[in-house]
């Protein structure tokens, strides 16, 4: 729970700096690391897509927490571990595409949000969209919030 609170801090404060008047720097900070993260969107949407349990658990900060409709936010990675199996042991196939991508200055810090796609085994199509914040952890662009409907 403490993380919530937090995570909607940093929202609105990357939401404030991302809508300043200053938009041209805002387009060159997406357009030049934003390509990083609109690239882990792609490969973990792939992971999805294959399945790969382990590789999508490597993508996760050590205090991730994933929000999904209907559900209590999961925190920590034993949970969304959890959660992602269970998402995976279903016959949909889902994947996403980054529209928007934006690192704050600092370089330890980025959000994106996206189109998802949800075919189900009977045929239907859902489309919803996607938030994700990410942190530099070790180096290494890492999942620090999912939030998607």
């Amino acid at each position: 729970m403490r993380f919530i609170p937090i995570f909607l801090t940093v929202m609105l404060f990357s939401a404030a700096n991302a809508y300043s008047s200053d938009e041209k720097s805002v387009a060159t900070d997406s357009a030049t690391g934003g390509t990083e993260i609109e690239a882990l969107e792609a490969k973990w949407s792939g992971l999805y897509g294959a399945r790969d349990l382990e590789g999508i658990m490597a993508l996760m900060a050590r205090n991730s927490v994933l929000i999904m409709p209907g559900s209590s936010p999961i925190v920590g990675t034993e949970g969304i571990r959890h959660a992602t199996e269970t998402m995976l042991a279903s016959s949909d196939s889902v994947s996403w595409k980054s529209e928007f991508a934006y690192i704050a200055p600092s370089g330890e810090m980025a959000y994106d949000y996206g189109r998802a796609l949800t075919k189900s085994a009977d045929g239907a199509v859902i489309e919803g969209y996607y938030l994700v914040v990410w942190v530099k952890e070790d180096g290494e662009w890492k999942v620090a919030a999912d939030m998607f409907n």
